[in-house]
């Protein structure tokens, strides 16, 4: 299991990775669906595992401010990626020290069900291509960390480095990701869910 759990962060790397946020209550053009303030924790199970991510830090880059999250699976640093809060979304910028040309929207602004986009970007060599679409804007779902009321995004069947992965993320208010799936080209099912939220201090 933890093989796929790695096998999967790293081929999404360019794609999610750590996206399990939510927004600062002083950012309201995000509309509360991405705390990215300094030190706000999130702890997911898959299966027996963790999956730990955290708000490090925030910097201007290139005249906007852009947020730093890290991603450790078992305590094992795994990932790095920086997001930013534009009018018309939420978007991943960087991996590591790889930017995303262009950058990859996560969330959509305003958030409205049907709402669809199209992904086609790179990193490096590897590329990713697809379409994201929220499909229910008050979808309920249950966690180890409680009950939610979801912002429910699927990308079915995305191109993501060559392998065929279709993404499900569900966004809950002052939460963020409470949940996250990918089914690999396998049909395998990874699945990610919120145990543990603590809010920046």
């Amino acid at each position: 299991m933890l093989r796929a759990i790695r096998s999967v962060l790293g081929a999404t790397a360019i794609f999610f990775g750590g996206a399990l946020l939510a927004q600062p209550k002083d950012a309201p053009q995000a509309e509360g669906y991405f705390p990215l303030k300094k030190g706000t924790k999130w702890t997911y199970k898959v299966g027996d595992n963790e999956v730990k991510v955290e708000v490090v830090k925030s910097e201007k880059i290139a005249g906007e401010e852009q947020f730093q999250v890290d991603t450790k699976v078992n305590n094992d640093p795994k990932t790095t990626e920086w997001y930013v809060i534009k009018a018309d979304g939420v978007y991943r910028t960087r991996v590591k020290d790889d930017k995303l040309d262009p950058p990859v929207k996560v969330l959509p602004l305003p958030i409205k069900k049907d709402v669809a986009w199209e992904i086609k970007s790179k990193v490096g060599t590897q590329t990713i291509t697809g379409k994201m679409t929220v499909v229910n804007d008050k979808e309920k779902i249950k966690t180890p960390a409680g009950d939610f009321e979801t912002v429910f995004i699927e990308g079915k069947d995305m191109d993501i480095a060559g392998a065929k992965t279709t993404v499900r993320l569900w966004f809950a208010k002052d939460r963020g990701i409470v949940k996250e799936e990918f089914i690999l080209q396998t049909n395998e099912v990874v699945k990610l869910e919120l145990s543990k939220y603590e809010e920046a201090k």
